[in-house]
């Protein structure tokens, strides 16, 4: 795989050409819809009563692992090839922000007025209380402004924690990089390795014990800097595929999942099936189904007072969602990326400001 035309997984991209040389796109689709089906059967009974080991937040857990490992494979790919935190900056900005603000205001400006329990003024004056606004954009409870209170989950978003984790991540491969660190033998294992100690501190805690994911990124970078000496075998995916079914209903599960989830996704993405090598010609969008979703599913569970069935549920959320994200895709996503390319020179003029010769890099 080319490195200089590979992009994130998350939130998608890859340039045309590049993209189309891996199994990326179609396993970040499967693994947003993997998420999607996570979601509604968790939105539908509530978190509360979920088991520990639940196959399908199992499931889901480890489809956005994948979501994780391949992003941190590519982005370090993608850090390579631009070697500039100006351009490398612009161009994550790019591939999170135009999609995801209209997200937000849809969320808050079309399903927010419609579902809320709120009067219509009260609901704009809580949206722009401190609480709300301290709430926006990656708010979990929506009794702030009167959303979803009789569903069995009150969260207006719930996937979007994710988003600014993963760019945060995208802050340690670029501080690396300048640092002159991403390649040190020791740099990304170490930083591994206080992840697993920080994960373990908090291990009893259930939110802050989502520092694991964290985990599934570093590792996929790891893999991409030292791709030259990794050696993908059907063997070897096929053994750790095994591990982790075998350890799916233990305490080792997660651990399982770090230790192979990784290696299984490069592994996936680079099988040469020329049909899933193609699967995103149309158009990437798994960032939009991840971005609208939840808020769909919420909206649906309010409207129907909870009488759907999980497989209606999940796909009339699947299909409203799919719909947002391709108009996302086509009339946002796509035509933001083509300014991706811009040269770093251009890009101090797009900010108004004088180019700095020490960040332009090459």
């Amino acid at each position: 795989m080319d490195q200089r035309q590979v992009e994130p997984v998350l939130q998608g991209g890859g340039v045309p050409g590049g993209r189309f040389s891996n199994n990326f796109d179609f396993l970040r689709f499967a693994a947003a819809t993997l998420v999607v089906v996570a979601h509604a059967y968790a939105l539908q009974i509530g978190y509360s009563q979920i088991g520990l080991h639940d196959p399908v937040m199992l499931a889901g857990r480890a489809a956005l692992a994948a979501l994780l490992a391949a992003s941190g494979y590519l982005i370090a790919a993608s850090w390579e090839s631009t070697a500039s935190l100006l351009r490398f900056a612009w161009k994550r900005f790019l591939r999170v922000a135009p999609a995801l603000i209209p997200a937000i205001l849809v969320t808050l400006f079309l399903v927010g007025p419609l579902m809320t329990s709120f009067p219509r003024g009260d609901y704009f004056a809580a949206l722009l209380s401190p609480e709300g606004l301290a709430a926006v954009p990656f708010f979990e409870n929506g009794g702030v402004i009167g959303l979803f209170q009789e569903n069995p989950v009150t969260y207006v978003n719930g996937s979007l924690w994710t988003i600014p984790l993963e760019v945060a991540l995208y802050g340690v491969v670029a501080a690396l990089g300048a640092a002159g660190l991403l390649h040190r033998r020791g740099a990304l294992p170490a930083l591994i390795a206080v992840n697993i100690l920080v994960w373990f501190y908090w291990f009893d805690d259930a939110r802050m014990a989502k520092v694991r994911f964290s985990l599934y990124f570093l590792v996929g970078a790891f893999l991409y800097l030292h791709r030259e000496r990794l050696t993908l075998r059907p063997a070897i995916a096929g053994g750790l595929f095994i591990l982790l079914v075998v350890s799916a209903m233990t305490p080792l599960a997660t651990l399982a999942g770090v230790i192979a989830i990784p290696y299984i996704t490069i592994y996936a993405a680079h099988i040469p099936i020329p049909l899933l090598n193609t699967f995103g010609r149309y158009g990437d969008f798994s960032y939009g189904i991840y971005l609208y979703h939840y808020p769909v599913q919420q909206t649906l569970i309010q409207v129907t007072a909870n009488t759907l069935t999980l497989p209606t549920l999940f796909g009339v959320s699947f299909l409203v969602a799919f719909a947002f994200a391709f108009f996302s895709w086509h009339a946002i996503e796509k035509r933001a990326l083509a300014a991706k390319n811009l040269n770093t020179t251009d890009l101090w003029r797009v900010l108004g400001l004088s180019p700095r010769p020490e960040l332009i890099g090459r």
